[in-house]
């Protein structure tokens, strides 16, 4: 029988023979709703500021705000190891090869045992889903797909700039392109 886990927090407890912390970085990405690509100005919730902490700034290297969120998480659990986690903007709105480049940045500090990649449906295709596969075949990964609503209704009332269908064929699409229901 598999077994059930209620949060997150029991979850990642059970993935890991440590505790580990989310560090936020903020690695300079925007989005497709707000450059300009598909829109401009955001979804009606989009404040990044609201939620960032204050080791987490945009000028900095992602080493640098890593290593700062360590030192911020120092003082609560010594031993604790950490997940980078690329939350602000969409974090796979850049060719593979950039973010190769920031992602295994990030993997090379001490402690930081995996990644944890905020990111929009509209913004995943087949060769980013190659490389993360490979990724994944490294180091600990999570991927999370901003799917705020099933509704389309609702998809448009926050300018999210994308309809559920995209949210579907994202969940669906595997690396090298083959859809999880192909075959069936």
């Amino acid at each position: 029988m598999k077994q059930q886990y209620n949060d997150f927090g029991n979850w990642i407890r059970k993935q890991f023979s440590f505790r580990v912390q989310k560090i936020a970085i903020d690695a300079g990405f925007t989005c497709p709703n707000r450059d300009g690509r598909i829109g401009t100005g955001g979804c009606i919730f989009c404040d990044n500021r609201t939620f960032n902490p204050s080791y987490c700034i945009r000028n900095k290297t992602i080493a640098q705000q890593l290593e700062d969120g360590k030192q911020f998480f120092a003082r609560k659990y010594p031993e604790m190891k950490f997940l980078a986690y690329f939350q602000a903007y969409t974090n796979t709105y850049a060719s593979v090869e950039k973010l190769r480049n920031m992602y295994e940045e990030a993997l090379k500090i001490d402690e930081v045992v995996g990644l944890v990649i905020g990111t929009r449906p509209d913004c995943v295709d087949s060769s980013l889903l190659d490389y993360l596969e490979e990724l994944n075949r490294k180091t600990f990964l999570i991927v999370e797909y901003g799917i705020e609503s099933c509704n389309d209704k609702t998809l448009r009332f926050i300018n999210r700039g994308h309809d559920f269908a995209c949210s579907k064929r994202a969940i669906e699409l595997q690396p090298n392109g083959v859809s999880k229901l192909e075959g069936i």
